[in-house]
């Protein structure tokens, strides 16, 4: 197969591929061959169809998906081997594409627009600063989980029987209709060890004292995630303000996201562009900073991310599960491909994000959790 490249202009270029006989007639006779043994057509034994009548009634269908597939497998092992960074997939060239003769032609010539990535440079050095909070975990903050724990793990009580004084409104205030049902009133737990096994598992924590640590280093451990998460989503802002100059051809990549999604209205394109063209300048940065950093996601980094997001899940109901019980939930949410692939993702971002901190400046910045929620 003749491939060749154009360039055109503002980083958009031509593919021009020749399809000759060579290319495909091998794979053509092989798929008529196939349906010869499996067609099933009244007069003929199943296997002794002639092939010439099977080439009549499919061989131009045959001819057509057989073409489809060459072109997708040499265009992109072209793509590949010229080490072409193209932006979104190939487009067909309708204009410029002569029309297709099935019956009479033997060498087809295809033209496909493709966009090329632009020339940039995302690198962050010791000049870009990046603040880095360490959340403070204040007395006040462990007496609140320590009472959530006892409310959580506390007895439902029904109120009492309100005395006739009682059942007499305030002046202003509804009398409560006949009957009405009175809500249960939970009774906290007692800060003891029972409360310490129901929390933590049994002769983890001793004393009011070790809870109270224990509390405390769950909270710290969290925080410290949660700022760790916060510097990442700060130095990629400080990679994105390198990337807003980055341009990029808007008009191929509209058109190829209505060929992706043939849903797609040109209002809704136009409406979500400024976010799209952000994703797509945030991908650009990520793909060159990998190639920088030379990171590299294994499966196991996977798992472990998995299991990481079962842990958190757990902590937000207090629950402080061990690893071999995180496991379980982590093999069964990486049964859905769709997880597999956010968290590899997430395992690659956090891996830019490492890698980035060993570079940049970090400002250490003590903040008290409330003016830290603020932060988002």
């Amino acid at each position: 197969m003749q491939i060749s490249k154009t360039e055109v202009q503002d980083m958009m270029a031509k593919l021009t591929l020749v399809v000759e006989p060579a290319d495909y007639s091998e794979q053509v006779e092989k798929e008529i061959r196939s349906i010869r043994q499996r067609a099933n057509i009244p007069g003929f034994r199943p296997g002794k169809v002639p092939a010439s009548l099977v080439r009549k009634m499919y061989g131009k269908s045959v001819l057509a998906e057989v073409l489809n597939k060459v072109l997708s497998e040499k265009m992109y092992e072209y793509i590949r081997e010229e080490k072409l960074n193209i932006l979104g997939e190939p487009l067909s060239n309708e204009e410029e594409t002569p029309e297709l003769d099935l019956d009479n032609q033997d060498t087809f010539t295809f033209v496909f627009d493709i966009a090329l990535a632009p020339e940039f440079n995302c690198k962050l050095t010791g000049s870009n600063k990046v603040p880095l909070y360490e959340v403070t975990v204040t007395d006040e903050m462990v007496d609140r989980q320590v009472k959530a724990y006892a409310m959580r793990y506390g007895k439902m009580e029904s109120r009492p029987e309100p005395t006739d004084d009682e059942k007499k409104p305030e002046e202003g205030e509804a009398a409560p209709e006949e009957g009405e049902k009175k809500e249960p009133t939970i009774i906290p737990a007692p800060i003891d060890q029972d409360l310490f096994d129901k929390v933590y598992g049994e002769g983890v924590v001793k004393s009011e004292q070790e809870f109270r640590d224990k509390v405390r280093e769950n909270m710290k451990r969290t925080l410290d995630k949660d700022a760790e998460f916060r510097f990442g989503i700060d130095v990629k802002a400080a990679v994105m303000k390198k990337m807003e100059k980055v341009a990029l051809p808007e008009a191929f990549l509209k058109r190829w996201l209505k060929t992706a999604n043939k849903e797609l209205t040109d209002e809704q394109i136009e409406k979500d562009w400024s976010a799209t063209i952000d994703s797509l300048r945030w991908q650009l940065a990520k793909d060159q900073l990998v190639e920088q950093f030379g990171i590299k996601v294994e499966s196991a980094d996977v798992d472990n991310y998995a299991k990481e997001v079962a842990r958190m899940q757990f902590a937000q109901y207090g629950m402080d599960i061990e690893d071999q019980y995180l496991e379980g939930y982590a093999a069964e949410m990486l049964k859905d491909e769709k997880y597999v692939q956010q968290f590899y993702e997430r395992c690659r971002e956090e891996k830019i994000y490492a890698s980035l901190k060993e570079v940049v400046k970090i400002e250490n910045k003590p903040i008290s959790y409330d003016d830290f929620i603020k932060l988002s």
